[in-house]
C-alpha cells in the first residue's frame, strides 16, 4: 500500500476516543488525502506527532496547519528552498524523494487541499486531525 495521509475535520465537542478508534465514522468531514506527500509526511510527523511515525490520528493546532502552509507557499515559490522547508521522506512505497518536477507536482496537489481547509474551517468551532497510512 503506498503512502497516504489524510485530513479530517470534526466539531469540537466530538469524543477524542472516538476521533482515535473511527476517525472516518465520526468526521464532519475528509478534508483532503496525500498520496505520496512523503514532505507533507514527514511535517506532519516531525511537528505534530512529536517525531513517532505511528498510523494514528493526531490533532493539527491552527499554528501547526498555518505553519505548513506557509513553507509550502514559500517553496512554491522558491523550489530551491525545498530541501530546507519541506525535505522528503523516504520509505517503503512513500514515492520518490527527489527534488524535482514530480515533488513540485505533489507539492501542488497538496496546496490545493491546504488552501481548501484554510477556507473551509473554523478553529474557534472545529479541530483538524491527520491520520496516515502505508
Amino acid at each position: 500500500m503506498a503512502l497516504e495521509g489524510v485530513l479530517y475535520k470534526f466539531h469540537k465537542d466530538t469524543d477524542i476516543r472516538d476521533i482515535q478508534s473511527k476517525p472516518w465514522a465520526v468526521s464532519n468531514e475528509l478534508m483532503g488525502k496525500f498520496k505520496q506527500a512523503n514532505q507533507i509526511h514527514r511535517y506532519f510527523v516531525e511537528n505534530v506527532q512529536n517525531g513517532v511515525d505511528s498510523r494514528t490520528c493526531h490533532n493539527v493546532s491552527q499554528e501547526q496547519f498555518t505553519e505548513l502552509l506557509n513553507r509550502c507557499l514559500l517553496v512554491e515559490s522558491d523550489p530551491d528552498r525545498a530541501e530546507e522547508l519541506l525535505p522528503t521522506l523516504s520509505g517503503f512505497d512513500f514515492g520518490r524523494t527527489a527534488y524535482d518536477d514530480t515533488y513540485m507536482d505533489t507539492l501542488s496537489r497538496a496546496l490545493i487541499i491546504l488552501r481548501y481547509v484554510k477556507n473551509n474551517i473554523d478553529f474557534d468551532q472545529e479541530i483538524l486531525f491527520y491520520s496516515s497510512s502505508w
